[in-house]
């Protein structure tokens, strides 16, 4: 198990003691909607925070840094920390990275970012529950979009 993100704290903004990246306050239902049975059984009664930093296997940390969720000990792949297929984007609609760059290869173009948008609006999305950082995956659709247009324009995709 890495041990990269056991809680410090500079001012009020817990960091990555490996690292120094901040770390995102997440929601417990988040917690609870994603880890594996026998880890929510021994979920502390304190708040979580999710770790983004793609090279490291920790995904949540107790505010204290006493319990650490590792990527293994959750019900979901985390997009943020793959490197392999299937990456997922959208965890509420279930687009992955692929998705997005088969679009692209094949039509230089993608409607995945507009129909997130449009079914969010109709308030179909679950971000909460799915998508382990507790927030909305618009910001990684877009990010993957650019890149995908990118790889295609460079004749890489």
């Amino acid at each position: 198990m890495s041990q990269c993100c056991i809680i410090s704290h500079k001012g009020d903004t817990p960091t990555c003691p490996l690292n120094g990246q901040v770390l995102k306050s997440v929601g417990r239902k988040t917690v609870e909607s994603l880890v594996n049975p026998e880890v929510k059984a021994n979920l502390l009664p304190q708040p979580y925070y999710f770790c983004n930093a793609p090279d490291c296997d920790t995904v949540y940390v107790s505010a204290l840094g006493a319990h650490m969720i590792t990527k293994d000990m959750l019900t979901v792949r985390v997009g943020i920390k793959e490197t392999e297929d299937p990456i997922p984007l959208c965890y509420c609609f279930e687009y992955k990275r692929s998705d997005v760059r088969e679009d692209i290869r094949q039509r230089s173009d993608t409607d995945i970012e507009k129909i997130i948008r449009e079914r969010v609006h109709s308030g179909e999305c679950q971000c909460e529950e799915t998508n382990p950082s507790g927030g909305c995956c618009l910001g990684e659709v877009t990010k993957a979009i650019k890149l995908a247009k990118a790889l295609k324009d460079q004749g890489l995709l």
